[in-house]
């Protein structure tokens, strides 16, 4: 696991663990006895730690959170880690790490470990072990803070934000920078040049200044204040940081062991956690039938196009050239080709500006779009992205017309967001080569798609649009075709129930205040208002058509439909909205008067979803209970530390849930029952 040979007096020692050497404890014991034989070999004068020239390490090797089962596992992981490190920092012979490629977590507390560190130019540097829940575990609240102080490493540790290689230096987490096929080389360099074993835990220069250190933890106490109370590990990385610097480096590393295992005892981490893995399944056939079928598509992708320039299609079309593909869009409209090109050139602009994209890579990205009115641009495409108008005389007569210029063998993939796909195939002289590919809005941003397959649908293509969605650095979520599918069927209704409160009595703000506080990151009537009334009322009929039981839509949709109010794009919707200016103003307009709870707010809305994905569940829509709430999470953001919706009902407990929807059956309607629940068996 770990490769040695000696040159010159100086030991090179390369990470062997494929893929991405994460780090095991077979990794760490292959390496400390490494390092030690080459401490103890006469012929040696300096260590050189290597993954490649392009990467060094993705970190600690995630599966062992799941091996963490009780708060004595979680302190020996760590434990075992800060030993193993620590005997990499204890050789008596200076140890360079090079370091490149994405550097995270562990490898960077093993760099830190490491006496000195050259870096490859294009390497990033990100702690995230925060946004699982926990807190490092091997040393990174005692290293960092004497490696490049306490307000950056605050920074890197509580807001889990990368930084470059420029800054990297600029901070003093590395001593060096070079092009990657100059890294070994001057590691070396470092290495044989006689340099004394700069110890990373006897360094004090960088946290000496006491001021600089209060006004530190001073401003990240400020900032912890205003997070989620379920999640403890911002607060134990602070109190690792301080003891640290205020006591000593070993009080740091037993703030550190304690901590991971207060953090995966909590209900917020195990959450994170479940939804981290979940994710990974998410996209991998499992036990779903697909259908046997006689291919002869081409489901490799190597150009597309994409039909419709308006805001869906401008991201879709977006998101396949950060993929590195060539895509032709298609609109009759000449004046939204050019709204969509230039939107396009804006966002890539902004990063490059951000310093987030690279110039050169920026004008190779945006070299690959090209854009025309004239549909025969279709023929040349392995893979057509229907991204039309949501509805469904428009979408079949579009692709009636790609079907009359495409490649036989081309794919076809509608981003239908309710449409049942047997309906748009009818009509298509080619049905089996229709899949649905449903993106989220921003659809460059946003990290879910909805894969949709119809009973018809060829298992290559459905293997093809599963690898093509990850291609875009996208969790693909594999569903069955019905109205709906999975996020909307699920999410429809919750946006529904808002507005029923609304009429009830409840304030706007009240309502968005609630589910604000259980952690959505926006409340559902100022999403609404974002994304349109008009396409909730046009979604909305779809799936009452398709599940009569959702019940009307709310009389206030219809009433503000009607006055021409549809949210922000109109100036109000339920709130008003100033020109330029997204910011939603109360109007303080009442349509009920019945005193409402946030309690009753917060039930009413969750259990509403909770209903609608037992029914989802029952009916095989997803290939596993966990995809949907991983579709939920990712795409509506329904709050990872309560591990998704049916995640939720579980921790709840399933009988109590049970009782809770029998009441609002009876107190609020039949929208709220289920399907029969015996069979949903404890996990």
């Amino acid at each position: 696991m770990v490769q040695r040979s000696v040159s010159d007096g100086v030991c090179l020692l390369r990470l062997d663990a494929p893929p991405v050497n994460s780090i095991t404890y077979a990794l760490l014991d292959a390496l400390v006895t490494a390092v030690q034989q080459a401490a103890s070999d006469p012929m040696v004068r300096g260590i050189v730690l290597a993954g490649d020239a392009e990467h060094f390490s993705a970190g600690a090797d995630l599966d062992l959170f799941r091996e963490t089962r009780t708060a004595e596992d979680a302190v020996r992981m760590s434990r075992v880690f800060q030993e193993a490190l620590g005997e990499v920092e204890a050789c008596p012979k200076p140890v360079v790490a090079a370091v490149a490629g994405k550097m995270m977590g562990c490898a960077i507390e093993l760099a830190a470990a490491c006496h000195y560190r050259v870096c490859a130019r294009g390497a990033q540097f990100s702690m995230p072990e925060v946004t699982f829940g926990i807190n490092p575990g091997a040393g990174a609240t005692a290293r960092l803070p004497r490696l490049i102080g306490v307000e950056h490493a605050l920074r890197m540790l509580l807001a889990a934000a990368p930084i470059g290689a420029e800054e990297a230096l600029a901070i003093g987490l590395v001593d060096a920078l070079c092009s990657p096929d100059e890294l070994i080389e001057l590691a070396k360099e470092f290495a044989g040049q006689g340099r004394p074993a700069y110890r990373t835990r006897e360094r004090t220069d960088r946290v000496c200044d006491r001021g600089a250190n209060d006004t530190a933890f001073a401003a990240a106490e400020k900032q912890l204040a205003k997070g989620r109370p379920e999640l403890v590990a911002p607060w134990k990385i602070l109190d690792a940081v301080w003891a640290g610097v205020e006591e000593s480096f070993d009080a740091a590393l037993r703030k550190e062991q304690t901590g991971y295992a207060e953090c995966m005892a909590t209900l917020g981490t195990q959450n994170k956690l479940y939804v981290f893995f979940a994710t990974r399944e998410a996209g991998k056939l499992g036990d779903c039938r697909l259908p046997i079928a006689d291919c002869r598509l081409k489901p490799e992708v190597g150009r597309v196009a994409v039909v419709g320039m308006g805001s869906m299609g401008t991201g879709i079309a977006h998101a396949f050239l950060i993929a590195g593909l060539p895509v032709v869009a298609i609109d009759e409209d000449e004046s939204a080709l050019e709204r969509g090109r230039q939107r396009i050139a804006r966002s890539v602009e902004k990063r490059v500006a951000e310093g987030k994209l690279a110039p050169d890579r920026a004008e190779k990205m945006l070299g690959l779009l090209s854009t025309t009115s004239d549909w025969a641009a279709v023929a040349d495409a392995d893979w057509v992205a229907e991204a039309v108008f949501e509805d469904a005389a428009v979408k079949r007569a579009v692709l009636a017309r790609v079907e009359g210029v495409c490649r036989p063998d081309a794919v076809i993939a509608s981003n239908t967001s309710t449409l049942s796909l047997d309906l748009l195939a009818e009509g298509m002289r080619h049905p089996q080569r229709l899949i649905g590919m449903h993106f989220f809005n921003p659809a460059h941003v946003m990290p879910l798609v909805e894969v949709i397959r119809r009973e018809a649908t060829p298992p290559d293509v459905i293997a093809a649009a599963l690898r093509l969605a990850k291609t875009l650095r996208k969790t693909p979520v594999l569903v069955r075709n019905r109205e709906g599918f999975l996020v909307n069927r699920i999410f429809i209704p919750y946006l529904k129930e808002a507005f029923w409160l609304l009429e009830e009595g409840a304030a706007a703000g009240a309502i968005d205040a609630a589910m604000a506080e259980f952690g959505f990151p926006m409340g559902p009537l100022a999403l609404i208002d974002m994304a349109g009334l008009d396409i909730l009322a046009a979604t909305d009929a779809v799936l009452r058509r398709a599940f009569p039981r959702h019940g009307p839509l709310p009389g206030t949709v219809t009433h503000l439909v009607a006055q021409g109010r549809l949210g922000q794009k109109t100036g109000g919707g339920v709130y008003d909205y100033s020109p330029g200016d997204h910011t939603p103003r109360s109007r303080g307009e009442r349509y009920g008067n019945r005193g409402i709870s946030a309690a009753e707010i917060t039930q009413r809305l969750v259990m509403r979803m909770v209903a609608e994905a037992f029914w989802v569940l029952g009916e095989g829509i997803a290939q596993r209970e966990s995809d949907i709430d991983v579709a939920m999470v990712l795409g509506t953001g329904f709050p990872d530390f309560r591990g998704g919706v049916l995640k939720y009902a579980r921790d709840l407990g399933l009988d109590h849930v049970r009782v809770a929807l029998g009441r609002l059956v009876t107190d609020v309607g039949e929208r709220y029952a289920t399907p029969d629940l015996s069979g949903l068996q404890a996990r």
